[in-house]
């Protein structure tokens, strides 16, 4: 998992050339007039327009990928994620290939606040539970870029 502001992300080349290239187009794509839903970039590349409300952790779920790499991009609002190892969750929901998920159970050890510009970079590894209250509930509106591996 990779968190920071996109802007940052992008300015410090250190990052694998299809890592960097991801960001860069999430950094000069305007998703602004998107409606909610998914949209298709590229043959493996697409992204989903997410607008929800925050709620409490009981009502979210762990999920992991393991086809496509995660890009959490948040355009308005304010959420935490949490985020786990596999090897620490247990697996409540065996992988589904037509959704390129694994659902998990776990508690939750570790929480990052996401804002306006953040970005999270999340590995097949990677555990995480989106769309939790941070500090009060609000509307998110973010993308949720999908690049194949």
């Amino acid at each position: 998992m990779l968190k920071g502001k996109l802007n940052d992300l992008v300015e410090s080349q250190i990052l694998s050339e299809k890592i960097q290239s991801t960001l860069l187009l999430l950094k000069e794509h305007d998703f602004s007039a998107y409606p909610a839903g998914r949209h298709e970039l590229g043959e493996d590349l697409f992204f989903f327009l997410n607008e929800y409300e925050t709620k409490e952790v009981e009502a979210c779920f762990w999920e992991a990928h393991q086809v496509y790499l995660d890009f959490h991009y948040i355009l308005e609002g304010n959420e935490n994620i949490a985020v786990d190892h596999i090897e620490r969750q247990q697996v409540k929901e065996a992988y589904n290939e037509e959704k390129d998920a694994t659902f998990f159970e776990g508690d939750v050890h570790s929480i990052i606040t996401m804002n306006p510009g953040d970005v999270m970079i999340c590995l097949p590894e990677d555990s995480h539970m989106a769309g939790i209250i941070a500090g009060e509930k609000q509307k998110v509106r973010k993308v949720v870029l999908k690049v194949k591996l």
